[in-house]
């Protein structure tokens, strides 16, 4: 610093404040070279950048103190590295965890180059320890003591709630039997856990988010080339072609908008195919607004232009993949011009996209959510898988990578088969659904008592009202049942509904296995930051004493060990890793690497499809009675004469499904959703930008106010999702939000679904209904 630059009053002002004594030049300078690095102690900090004294913020003071615990994110299902600081037993800051993949990079050779400059983290991982301490989170169980719905409760003790909840689930399993049991949770949470107490118990309807989330872009994938869920490699690839996918905005894992903008400055052309201007078409060189569910009509037409030019890779064709002759005169008359009537796609842009992307190596063609979410998006996801095993582009740098994954390994019971099959028609109905089961058919059950009636509900980080389409019957459903547990951090619109609450506990407090979702073998330890604020039981802890006090076993006598941390560390060390859990801790930030990125592994192992191959055609599907083709139907829940417009939803790196909306930092960032409409639609309409409207479908009625936009298709019409909560939080219920006294909380999408799974994956579909908007 020099001593010739002018000192400023708030420097004069903190040194006074600081020592006690009149500010004079030479005072201040001699004092400003005695603190040197003792700086921040003394609450003061020099900035290079402005040059000058400040007072340190209250996290520079504790820079020098406490200890950073690594562990992972749970803000979404992303399950990101970070590092806590936690000073005086208390978190203080959330940071990146650089010895962990996710965050940094996808593929083993980019995370070794990059890892040095740090990790990445969105606003949700940001604003973690706003959950943490929130202080509407529920602090012991609740039992219902009125009707069901009437908030009418009483604070009861863990051993008080541990003995009702025990109760009830072993009357209704005597008196029912043990499938009257539906269990649903997050997908990555102790999951193999929470399966072991339903084997045990003898229920075979244990569900996941899965189902709600990603199951049609897993079928796609898993029909075509047997991985159901490869990862795109974005950072090296020449050209990304992506159908209705958001990685910089619904940021699933942090480093995906890291290796997409480095894809980008390496020279690669993205596309984005999508109704809406997302964050990530924003970011790519193209966007082509698509009409919502015809995605599988423009793949198609790509299809077509690359086999007719005979843009194909014949080599790889001819010794890596099956059905290529059926598929090319399956798409022979599935021209531009017959996908720009089904999609709005101009036949000229669909002639270009097809020779951009066979002349561009290596190439990426992915599909999310998007079209996930429709039904039609099995077949729809195949068309769109299809196109890079026309290109010979999987597997390979800058291509849809397999992925390589060690985990811990499950523990084996002797139970006998549950007599009863899944209520939900998995396997039967949907002979390709995953095994996350399939929300609404289980949902319908409730309600129409088929194929048998269920008694109880178990809710795990799941809010089953909110999440699921349509609403009002997921309500109704919850009726029918006798007895609901849910755990939850808040008093959820399901949470209302039950019968006993019990508190959640947040991620900063719990031990968990993340097997991460990147190309080559990495799985880190979720580790607790700090004791229960609430003075808790961890879910994990809860479960392994019901299942004591319900004396679950099986044939063996075998039980449940007696601490989570026994289990993982048997998990850990009985599986491919080989380690305990204090061998794992004892690694740099508790993650375990265990090998590299491997390319082309197809040529030694094949492909994990029937026939080893690619599969063009499809004889598993053939023998289940479906087409082997990718055939394209229409959406069933198109718009009508009377509902003239398509609703779909989104979702932004601000919140996390329904579960974030009561963080004030997130809710600051973006308190409500207004519909976003197509400037032009808007003006047809008579309405005007922030106008109160009306949205109706055949399904649900309720109000939103108008953004418009030239971001969106114009026969489109869209909701962020998550929003209008009526339980939850006082931030969720709209404290923050001044601008619609009428609607609060935002608009909650679902409430317009007609609440259907999707024929062939059984995914819930979320993005599918005609509806109309008239001013309120």
């Amino acid at each position: 610093m020099s001593e010739k630059r002018n000192i400023t009053e708030e420097e004069k002002r903190l040194f006074e404040q600081v020592t006690g004594k009149e500010f004079t030049r030479r005072s201040f300078l001699k004092w400003t070279s005695a603190l040197a690095g003792a700086a921040v102690a003394s609450g003061l900090l020099w900035d290079d950048k402005f040059g000058l004294f400040r007072e340190a913020s209250a996290q520079e003071k504790m820079s020098g103190k406490g200890k950073w615990i690594h562990t992972t994110c749970q803000m979404c299902g992303g399950t990101s590295g970070i590092k806590v600081h936690v000073v005086d037993g208390r978190v203080v800051k959330i940071e990146p965890n650089e010895y962990n993949p996710i965050g940094v990079m996808n593929i083993s050779a980019d995370y070794e180059k990059f890892k040095t400059l740090g990790g990445r983290m969105c606003p949700k991982g940001n604003s973690g320890a706003r959950a943490l301490y929130d202080p509407d989170r529920l602090k012991k169980p609740m039992k219902r003591i009125g009707p069901r719905g009437s908030g009418k409760w009483k604070a009861i003790s863990w051993d008080e709630a541990l003995d009702e909840v025990s109760r009830n689930l072993l009357s209704i399993r005597e008196k029912y039997g043990p499938e009257a049991l539906f269990w649903a949770t997050e997908d990555s949470s102790f999951t193999d856990m929470q399966g072991d107490f339903n084997l045990l118990y003898g229920s075979p309807n244990y569900s996941m988010h899965s189902n709600l989330c990603d199951v049609a872009r897993k079928a796609s994938f898993k029909l075509v080339m047997g991985d159901d869920r490869p990862l795109p490699d974005f950072a090296n690839t020449k050209y990304a072609l992506v159908f209705g996918g958001n990685p910089m905005g619904a940021t699933k894992w942090a480093h995906l908008p890291g290796i997409w903008n480095l894809g980008r400055a390496r020279g690669a052309k993205m596309v984005v195919v999508d109704p809406i201007l997302s964050q990530t078409a924003a970011k790519a060189d193209e966007w082509i607004p698509v009409r919502p569910g015809t995605d599988g009509a423009l793949a198609l037409a790509l299809g077509h232009e690359i086999v007719a030019n005979k843009w194909y890779d014949q080599e790889f064709i001819n010794n890596y993949t099956v059905g290529f002759e059926k598929y090319a005169a399956f798409v022979a008359d599935k021209t531009p011009e017959w996908a720009e009537k089904i999609t709005s796609v101009p036949a000229e842009t669909i002639r270009r996209i097809a020779k951009e992307l066979a002349s561009a190596k290596p190439a990426i063609v992915d599909v999310w959510s998007g079209p996930g979410h429709h039904t039609n998006a099995t077949d729809g996801g195949r068309a769109i898988a299809m196109l890079p095993a026309l290109l010979g582009q999987y597997d390979k740098p800058g291509t849809m990578m397999s992925r390589q994954a060690k985990g811990g390994k499950r523990r084996a019971f002797n139970v006998d088969k549950p007599k009863a099959a899944r209520i939900d028609g998995l396997g039967t109905k949907y002979p390709f659904g995953h095994g996350s089961g399939i929300y609404v058919e289980t949902r319908d059950a409730m309600i129409s008592g088929q194929p048998y009636q269920l008694k109880a509900g178990v809710f795990m980080f799941q809010n089953f009202v909110m999440s699921v389409p349509n609403t009002k019957k997921n309500i109704e459903a919850l009726k029918k049942l006798e007895y609901i547990v849910v755990f939850d951090t808040m008093m959820s619109e399901t949470a209302e509904l039950a019968d006993i609450v019990i508190p959640g506990s947040h991620y900063l407090e719990r031990w968990e296995i993340n097997a991460n979702w990147v190309t080559f073998p990495a799985t880190a330890i979720r580790q607790p930051a700090v004791k229960s604020v609430i003075n808790g039981m961890t879910e994990q802890e809860f479960i392994l004493a019901l299942a004591k006090k319900m004396g679950l076993k099986d044939k063996d006598g075998k039980t449940l060990p007696a601490t989570y941390q026994d289990y993982m560390s048997d998990q850990l060390k009985n599986g491919p890793i080989g380690k305990t859990l204090d061998e794992m801790l004892a690694l740099p930030g508790a993650v375990f690497i265990g090998g590299e990125t491997h390319y082309e592994k197809y040529k030694t192992s094949g492909f994990a499809t029937p026939s080893k191959k690619i599969e063009f055609s499809s004889e598993q599907m053939e023998k289940k009675g479906l087409n082997s083709l990718p055939e394209y139907a229409e959406p069933t829940f198109k718009p009508t004469s009377d509902f003239p417009l398509y609703l779909v939803n989104f979702k932004q790196a601000e919140h996390t499904h329904s579960r974030t909306f009561n963080n004030d930092y997130l809710m600051e960032m973006k308190p409500d959703n207004p519909l976003m409409m197509n400037s032009a639609t808007v003006a047809r309409l008579g309405l005007q930008d922030g106008d109160a409207i009306w949205i109706e479908s055949p399904y649900g009625k309720a109000k939103a106010t108008v953004q418009a936009t030239e971001r969106i298709h114009p026969e489109v019409v869209a909701l962020q999702h998550g929003y209008g909560h009526w339980g939850f939080g006082k931030i969720a219920r709209g404290a923050l939000n001044k601008i619609n006294t009428w609607s609060p909380a935002g608009t909650g999408d679902g409430q317009f679904l007609a609440g259907v799974a999707e024929k062939t994956s059984g995914m819930a579909v979320h993005k599918e209904i005609g509806v109309k908007v008239v001013k309120a």
